[in-house]
């Protein structure tokens, strides 16, 4: 019989393979379509095939893998119809953690990242740099979401986005999508240093509309 102390080693071993699986599926090194072999995984892992089903077990729960009994799963693929209802949920949902920053935030808060936005990611765009500008956007949802001060909220949005990075990350490559985010972004930062909420919310609103405008555009080159 296990004792207490093996079971949280066992939670926390699950917990932690888990979440870098997750990773893996979210930057698509483990693309959609996947199979997952819980031999294979138990032996990169060091780990017993109870601990992987329980880690598979929690990938499931997020949406992100479907389960195949006794034998692994495999990364499912996001459809047309959930990438639109993730579009959705996620224009009222972070442009209301958008409006909450802005209020809670101390003053001058955003003026670094403005700067950014404004200047530096400019050049780096125009260079061809995008990966500066997604990990910029990154940074900023991130702080974003913690002066939202809603912690309910936030696990709603992070677990829609670990299903949707490879999507957002597609849209940005598209031609011109970088820096027309990039000006988007700006003006809403500039609502977020006024500390006017319902600019900066409405500016998150349009950032998400014109990306899902694309995506109905291009789709069959996203998926």
């Amino acid at each position: 019989m296990k004792t207490d102390g093996e079971h949280t080693n066992a939670a926390t071993k699950s917990g932690q393979i888990a979440e870098l699986l997750q990773e893996r599926i979210a930057s698509q090194i483990i693309g959609q379509g996947t199979r997952l072999q819980e031999a294979e995984l138990a032996a990169e892992f060091s780990s017993s095939r109870t601990v992987i089903r329980e880690a598979l077990g929690s990938l499931e729960q997020r949406g992100l893998i479907t389960r195949i009994p006794n034998r692994g799963a495999i990364v499912k693929k996001l459809e047309v119809d959930e990438v639109e209802e993730i579009f959705e949920v996620r224009e009222w949902l972070e442009a209301m953690l958008t409006y909450r920053a802005t209020l809670n935030a101390p003053d001058g808060h955003w003026q670094a990242f403005h700067g950014i936005f404004d200047f530096e990611l400019k050049n780096r765009i125009a260079s061809g740099d995008i990966k500066s500008y997604n990990d910029c956007l990154e940074q900023l949802r991130t702080e974003t979401l913690i002066q939202s001060r809603n912690k309910i909220a936030v696990q709603y949005v992070n677990l829609i986005l670990d299903r949707a990075r490879v999507i957002k990350n597609r849209i940005t490559l598209l031609p011109g999508r970088a820096e027309a985010g990039r000006q988007m972004h700006v003006r809403m930062l500039e609502f977020m240093n006024e500390r006017d909420a319902e600019g900066a919310q409405a500016v998150k609103r349009e950032i998400i509309r014109s990306a899902r405008a694309l995506f109905q555009k291009y789709r069959s080159l996203i998926l």
